[in-house]
């Protein structure tokens, strides 16, 4: 074949990751089958891709998926084009929009106690405490008694919703995972980001051959990712540790590539002693 596919077979990424426990109830997987063509022709993009489930505390668990429409790179960054967002669903068939956090509202979220998964209602809130920033003392004149410091401000109370907890859990473990061959995409004459014709992974086994938002996978902390190389399937499995459930797969003899996160949303704090 050539290049890697850059929009990922959602059922083929299922199949490639089923040995890892990222497999969906018959049901759900029938209506994936039908939904993600539907919604992506609804609305009018490239692709609808499944991202991956939260795993809740009430067994009422969010599938997430995201309508992919292209990206472009400017001045070194890749930016997203129009049409690009998160959906999320309880039965794969119905899909309903996630609105994205803005970085303030994403650090809020942050503040919610790490070890509480999300409970499976949408309406469901949470509330965190925010610390201001102490004042600068005013600036006193030279051969003055300088004042007290002043106190410190009080805690500014926020209510968050589930819905907003999770998007801002997307964008973190995005930004975390979100790995492909590394070299796999270039920039076309029009500045679109796709993927480079007759690429290929000279070297599936190793962690080298793959980059991730946070950089080369061959270079991250030890105990960071993981790689299964199966010399019979010719098929890469990489694993996160920093985010257990999220998992990629590159194939040799298909050349194509997918990935997955199917987990509590919660990073794990201890991943440097993995």
């Amino acid at each position: 074949m050539g290049a890697a596919s850059m929009h990922q077979n959602p059922l083929l990424t299922l199949d490639a990751l089923a040995p890892c426990g990222v497999v969906l109830p018959t049901e759900a997987r029938a209506a994936l089958d039908t939904s993600l063509t539907l919604k992506a022709r609804e609305l009018g993009v490239q692709a609808f891709l499944l991202w991956g489930k939260f795993t809740t505390s009430s067994g009422r668990d969010y599938y997430v998926a995201r309508a992919y429409n292209g990206t472009k790179r400017v001045d070194g960054k890749v930016i997203v084009n129009p049409g690009n967002k998160f959906y999320y669903s309880f039965d794969c068939a119905e899909w309903l929009d996630l609105e994205p956090v803005d970085g303030k509202l994403g650090e809020l979220c942050g503040l919610i106690d790490g070890k509480r998964w999300l409970t499976g209602d949408p309406a469901h809130e949470y509330t965190v405490m925010e610390q201001p920033p102490t004042p600068d003392p005013d600036p006193v004149p030279e051969g003055d008694e300088p004042p007290p410091p002043p106190a410190a401000p009080d805690p500014v109370e926020h209510k968050l919703t589930e819905l907003q907890r999770m998007a801002a859990t997307i964008d973190a473990i995005n930004a975390q995972t979100a790995c492909a061959p590394d070299g796999m995409y270039v920039t076309d004459a029009a500045g679109n980001y796709v993927a480079k014709p007759g690429f290929f992974v000279r070297y599936p086994d190793q962690l080298s051959s793959y980059v991730a938002p946070t950089g080369n996978l061959g270079k991250a902390a030890p105990g960071t990712w993981g790689l299964v190389w199966d010399s019979v399937k010719r098929v890469a499995t990489l694993r996160s540790f920093a985010y257990p459930g999220f998992f990629s797969y590159y194939s040799a003899n298909t050349n194509t590539i997918g990935n997955l996160y199917f987990g509590n949303g919660l990073r794990n704090e201890e991943v440097g002693f993995v």
